[in-house]
């Protein structure tokens, strides 16, 4: 061993040891956490591959975590991050920058409809909480002081404690350790057609996830409800009926109630669309968005709000929203937004991300020769998923044991070959926007080769 590959394994050593020692362990208990391949320490990125601190390179199939749509290592974006540091790195009292401005104007531009005021914040989970403050506030504006109940879907909106409480409680958060949660949030039936709550089949459904969001409000009383908040689009697996929305649109619209829609995951391109709402042609009076704004490099998200919506703010002391974070808007971030937009618009992105995202789902169904594969999910853009089952025909899924085993092995499998994503089942499989057919065809390639070994080891 030489010494440079001495002094890296000393380095790596080190850094794993003092990691473990001083990181609160995200999404994982310490035992997981501090094993052996508990995480990986990362160092550097370029297109769609990410490299370890060993030196081996992986194709990034998660695309971050769904921010990464530009890819790594976009040295324009960097610069103009630079560029707006050395001009001026903050701003006193949020006083608008020229960044923040032309950001502002670019995503009203972009933005379906009237939407066009815009609200920033860090990151997502941050702007969901400013859409409910605007939603609560424009109805006591509006006349309606006793509209504060918000009804929502069976989804994820974020690990604050208004996002978490709007949304499912999802299995991967344990909410039930932080009651109790913000009253007045109301659950209804989200549209997972496949795992319909209502036991009933599209279309002979009549879409009854919709209108039950009918009955819900009567039941709440309608002068009691500020908001509807939900995902366009969950996932691969789970894509709701084109007349789903347009009767939530109408339903808030009669009531006087305010359709968020969480676009976080969903937007600039993800879905084959620019923002996953215009498959359904339909117009949030809140858009909230985020990861893929700046494509990761630095975080930044927004709550974009109709005009109409926003115009009940103007006036005095009264109508102005009591609100606001410390790095709201901040000019740098804002500048790397502004860079990220430019190469989405350039290299034709969103286009790519329907194209890919066909080609990606047909690559995949080969992997359905397998005992294990369920199902392959997708077709709507670069969002795939991948189900491993334990019994194929009666699709039954492994107990929570076998799932550890199933999860452990993914990842061990999917590493070796040289990917890295999620390493759960389903699947997900999300890559860059910027993602290329002989890259795809490197990553079914990749699962093939390990859902094999995976399949060998469970079966036998």
């Amino acid at each position: 061993m030489n010494s440079g590959s001495l002094n890296r394994t000393e380095n790596n050593y080190n850094l794993k040891k003092w990691a473990i020692e001083h990181i609160w362990p995200v999404e994982r208990t310490y035992d997981e956490f501090s094993s052996p391949g508990g995480f990986t320490i990362f160092t550097d990125g370029e297109g769609c591959r990410i490299t370890d601190i060993t030196g081996k390179k992986y194709l990034d199939y998660w695309a971050g975590i769904m921010v990464s749509s530009v890819g790594y290592g976009r040295k324009e974006i960097a610069d103009a991050a630079y560029e707006q540091l050395i001009k001026l790195h903050f701003a006193p009292t949020h006083d608008p920058t020229i960044p923040k401005i032309k950001l502002a104007k670019k995503l009203a531009d972009i933005t379906p409809g009237s939407l066009s005021k815009v609200f920033f914040a860090g990151g997502g989970t941050e702007s969901i909480e400013t859409a409910l403050k605007i939603a609560w506030k424009y109805q006591r504006l509006a006349g309606f002081i006793n509209r504060h109940k918000v009804i929502g879907g069976y989804t994820y909106h974020g690990s604050t404690f208004g996002a978490m409480s709007t949304g499912w409680r999802a299995p991967q958060f344990s909410w039930k350790d932080f009651p109790p949660l913000l009253p007045g949030m109301v659950h209804v039936a989200s549209p997972y057609c496949s795992i319909c709550d209502f036991g009933l089949k599209y279309p002979d459904c009549n879409i009854l996830c919709a209108r039950q969001v009918e009955r819900v409000i009567q039941k709440e009383e309608p002068d009691t409800v500020a908001a509807f908040i939900d995902v366009p689009i969950p996932s691969a697996a789970f894509i709701p009926p084109v007349e789903y929305w347009q009767i939530i649109r109408s339903i808030c619209d009669k009531y006087g109630i305010l359709l968020i829609l969480d676009c976080i995951q969903s937007g600039f391109g993800r879905f084959g669309k620019l923002f996953a709402c215009e498959h359904y042609n339909i117009v949030p009076d809140i858009m909230v968005v985020g990861k893929a704004l700046a494509g990761g490099y630095l975080p930044i998200s927004a709550a974009i709000v109709k005009k109409e919506i926003a115009q009940k703010f103007e006036g005095g002391t009264e109508e102005k929203l009591s609100h606001s974070y410390t790095f709201e808007g901040h000019p740098v971030n804002c500048a790397a937004a502004l860079a990220n937009l430019e190469i989405i618009e350039r290299e034709n992105l969103v286009e790519n991300s329907r194209a890919m995202g066909q080609y990606l789902f047909e690559q995949l169904q080969t992997l359905n020769k397998y005992e294990i594969i369920s199902e392959i999910r997708g077709g709507l853009g670069l969002n795939c998923q991948v189900e491993l089952v334990k019994d194929k025909k009666t699709k039954q899924r492994f107990n929570p044991e076998e799932n550890t085993k199933v999860k452990s092995l993914l990842k061990k499998k999917l590493m070796e070959v040289g990917l890295y994503g999620p390493f759960w089942t389903p699947v997900l499989i999300v890559p860059p926007l910027i993602i290329t057919k002989s890259e795809i065809d490197e990553i079914v390639s990749g699962f093939d080769r390990a859902i094999a070994e995976i399949e060998k080891e469970i079966l036998d």
